[in-house]
């Protein structure tokens, strides 16, 4: 009897060893994917969040498309005052500010994510006046995560009337 009790417990050991040892290479092989998941979430959140507030915010100060100092700009919204209504002088104002992209980096609020601004019709055509690629990078890359979130505005114009724009927000992370 005393070696059957013996034999019983070396299996059961054999059993727990298993066990806890496929429960961890299970955990450790997901932990890549986990974490890949995550870092594509986030992009796409901060992605939304920029979109959002360029679209939907004036920025500080309201009227920062005057300012002659970038300094006095302490952040960028294209908002004109009504919910999805941008203004053309903020756009214009914007690409001029991301000829310095490291000054529209912070303005942004951007930490170490890029960000590429395009705005153009629903045609993809630029506006008139306008690159297509309002503020950029000068070099961008495939290679790192990158997520895009397309918004639509209108822009008034001469006249009264008034035309809808596109508006893609694509951040890409660390």
């Amino acid at each position: 009897m005393k070696g059957i009790a013996e034999l019983e417990f070396i299996i059961s050991v054999f059993v727990f060893i298993t066990t806890i040892s496929f429960v961890t290479f299970l955990i450790i092989n997901n932990i890549p994917i986990l974490h890949g998941l995550s870092a594509s979430e986030s992009l796409k959140s901060k992605s939304y969040q920029y979109s959002e507030l360029l679209l939907f915010d004036e920025g500080v100060p309201m009227n920062w498309e005057d300012e002659s100092d970038t300094q006095n700009i302490k952040r960028i919204g294209l908002s004109s005052g009504m919910r999805y209504f941008v203004d053309r002088d903020k756009i214009a104002k914007l690409n001029s500010i991301c000829s310095n992209y490291q000054l529209a980096r912070q303005k942004l609020g951007l930490e170490g994510e890029d960000i590429v601004i395009e705005v153009s019709h629903l045609d993809d055509t630029p506006l008139n006046g306008l690159p297509k690629v309002i503020c950029g990078p000068s070099v961008t890359t495939e290679v790192r995560q990158q997520f895009q979130t397309t918004r639509l505005g209108v822009m008034p114009i001469q006249g009264g009337d008034t035309y809808v724009i596109k508006i893609k927000v694509t951040v890409t992370g660390d």
